[in-house]
């Protein structure tokens, strides 16, 4: 009898619980979308307008829901990459991920603006990152 008045508990409160973070996911989403359009693209773009346009990135391609849209932060060690000082790299971590196997990476030129990467990334698939860089290089390819 017990563990029946708990479930029933449970059944009530878990989704409650769950329309309270979708909620809040929503109205996070909103708020950058509100914030984007402050974003000035024709002076360069500083760490805080890339984070904007990262966050943007996430939501626009659905990941909002997978990775932690309110903490964008600046990835270290990019100094290896082809052009890296010409480029923002900006992470969001798996949210309630125990691991971190995989963060969202956003690449954005610094002087326009433009997004050269932006997906699921892992440390061992660097070489993704690399040609993604590289890509424009080549002649003929953009």
């Amino acid at each position: 009898m017990r563990s029946a008045g708990l479930m029933k508990k449970f059944c009530v409160l878990m989704p409650l619980f769950l329309i309270g973070c979708a909620s809040a996911l929503v109205a996070e989403s909103k708020a950058v979308l509100g914030r984007y359009p402050t974003v000035v693209f024709d002076d360069g773009i500083s760490l805080e307008e890339s984070r904007l346009i990262a966050q943007r990135e996430l939501i626009r391609q659905d990941e909002a829901a997978l990775y932690d849209l309110s903490n964008p932060q600046v990835a270290a060690d990019m100094a290896g990459l082809p052009r890296y000082e010409e480029h923002w790299f900006i992470l969001f971590n798996e949210r309630g991920a125990w691991t971190n196997q995989y963060v969202f990476m956003v690449v954005i030129n610094k002087k326009n603006g433009r997004i050269k990467f932006a997906r699921d990334y892992t440390e061992d698939k660097r070489w993704i990152l690399e040609a993604a860089l590289l890509r424009d290089l080549v002649p003929g390819k953009s």
